[in-house]
């Protein structure tokens, strides 16, 4: 087996991707969120830089004393099936230059360590899963993986093709199909009873009605003439100046996209200046407070902040509310239903290494 890279278990047997999109980084302060806070992902990547390195994590299963020490060569051996330390170095550094740009210079060996580790155990995870899924002559056919795959292409940017994603994100169609295969042995584990029923979708919409909410939020196009620290009070008066000259522009008429495009210093400028939604505490005090307090499609006057002086439109307004059940009882629906098949598939993992033989080499 030489290939045993997992992005995550649940990224495998449930492709899903989600991609979050964030505007002007200059103005927000956070990504903008779209479901309520009771239904957001907590998936993350397979390789992040912690805060703190992480604790140990024993070894999942405990060789019979009677078991021969694995070679020096070796890394683990799960009923037999043995990673080398070459094959596992190789990919260790395929990662690590993959995300050097993400490291930084003085946390490198930390990061390498905890992917070694990560590596390694995602090896044990694959083998006992394949191993589990031969026992019970379960495969995956051309057509589930090419569902599998368009699951994942309707989930990624527009732009970018399915090809393209796999390729950064280190998945192959092997895996894929692993991933097939192991939603059928959580399939088989459950005996396809995951889906909730009504009450229990009712019962969590009720136990988490508080967190149903959607905030209070205004849709924002801006223009920023940006000002640099350097700036000295003729220059930045200039630019203010300048950014009251294209208000005027469009007051008399002129397109706010257009001028945004040509003159703005926000990259939200390919956009026509479109910020998308904001909410309060996502940006900086004084834009905040002219964008909720302007009226709809008004062009409002020239803000200044420590990022330079905008010129602000807002184009909708939603008010804070409670989403109905109705509204999301779908999302809800989903999210237990992968609750379930999440717990499901941990104590098959917990069964499988109980009864593997599992020999960890020496570092």
């Amino acid at each position: 087996m030489n290939k045993f890279l997992f992005k995550s278990a649940l990224a495998i047997f449930m492709p899903v991707l989600v991609v979050s999109v964030f505007a002007c980084d200059k103005i927000n302060e956070a990504a903008s969120k779209s479901e309520p806070a009771a239904l957001q992902s907590t998936a993350s990547e397979s390789i992040l830089i912690p805060e703190k390195p992480a604790a140990e994590t024993p070894p999942p299963a405990i060789a019979p004393a009677s078991a021969r020490p694995l070679p020096a060569d070796t890394v683990v051996s799960v009923d037999g099936v043995t990673l080398k330390k070459d094959a596992l170095n190789k990919i260790v550094q395929t990662q690590m230059k993959l995300y050097q740009d993400r490291i930084p210079a003085d946390r490198k060996e930390e990061v390498q360590v905890g992917l070694e580790k990560q590596l390694t155990e995602d090896f044990v995870m694959r083998t006992l899963l394949a191993n589990e899924a031969k026992r019970k002559n379960i495969a995956a056919t051309d057509k589930e993986i090419s569902v599998a795959m368009e699951q994942i292409k309707a989930n990624i940017p527009p732009d970018k093709s399915l090809k393209e994603f796999m390729k950064e994100n280190n998945v192959s169609s092997d895996d894929i199909a692993m991933g097939v295969r192991i939603q059928k042995l959580v399939t088989m584990e459950t005996g396809g009873k995951t889906k909730p029923t009504e009450k229990e979708i009712g019962k969590f919409y009720a136990d988490n009605k508080d967190k149903f909410t959607t905030e209070e939020s205004v849709h924002v196009r801006h223009i920023l003439v940006a000002i640099d620290a350097k700036d000295d009070e003729k220059v930045r008066a200039e630019k203010k100046e300048k950014t009251e000259d294209l208000r005027r522009q469009i007051t008399a008429g002129a397109d706010f996209a257009e001028v945004a495009n040509k003159n703005s210093d926000c990259p939200s400028r390919e956009n026509g200046g479109d910020l998308g939604k904001i909410r309060k505490g996502q940006t900086v005090k004084p834009f905040e407070d002219a964008a909720f307090s302007q009226k709809i499609q008004a062009v409002g006057p020239v803000v200044s902040t420590e990022f330079g002086h905008h010129i602000i439109q807002v184009l909708e307004r939603t008010t804070a509310h409670t989403v109905s059940l109705s509204e999301v009882k779908e999302q809800i629906a989903l999210y237990l239903e992968q609750q379930k098949q999440a717990e499901t598939f941990s104590k098959m993992m917990t069964r499988l290494k109980k009864n593997a033989v599992i020999q960890y080499g020496k570092p």
